[in-house]
């Protein structure tokens, strides 16, 4: 039996597929991967299937207006539920709270990289230095570079 193996859609690293879905099988088993071709599913899914979603709630209302009192009634019966319910709540928070983190620390990560070359140095030094090579680039000469400083000092309150 030889041994077939197929491009990745998402990583293009070769894989072998599995052998009872080899004919259909797209991605590799890298959890990234699998992520990717699951969102590609869902989204063609709700393509095809704009009303999926739609209509549930409602019915629950309308159940929910002609039984008043029912969930009230099932909270005070079933406690067990409520705390199993208030936990995973938490852990939901907790993995959102975590996402979010994950974000705003890349950013951080990102100005601090940003902000290493003006470690020990003054600001309008930097610009100013940077400044004169963009002015040695056009080929402006330090007479500009004066001229660009007189500007910087007229502008300044």
């Amino acid at each position: 039996m030889s041994e077939i193996t197929k491009r990745c859609a998402y990583c293009h690293s070769a894989y072998r597929p599995d052998p009872r879905t080899a004919r259909f099988q797209k991605s590799c088993s890298a959890p990234a991967c699998r992520r990717k071709r699951k969102q590609e599913a869902q989204s063609w899914y709700l393509q095809k299937n704009p009303d999926y979603f739609r209509g549930r709630y409602g019915q629950v209302k309308v159940w929910l207006a002609a039984h008043p009192g029912y969930l009230k009634a099932y909270r005070a019966s079933h406690p067990e539920h409520l705390v199993k319910k208030r936990l995973q709540d938490r852990r939901r928070r907790q993995r959102m709270k975590g996402a979010r983190a994950d974000i705003q620390d890349t950013m951080l990560r990102r100005k601090v990289r940003a902000l290493k070359d003006l470690r020990g140095a003054d600001i309008q030094d930097t610009i100013r230095r940077r400044l004169d090579g963009l002015l040695t680039v056009l080929g402006g000469g330090p007479r500009a570079d004066i001229q660009v400083q007189s500007a910087f000092s007229a502008a300044a309150p």
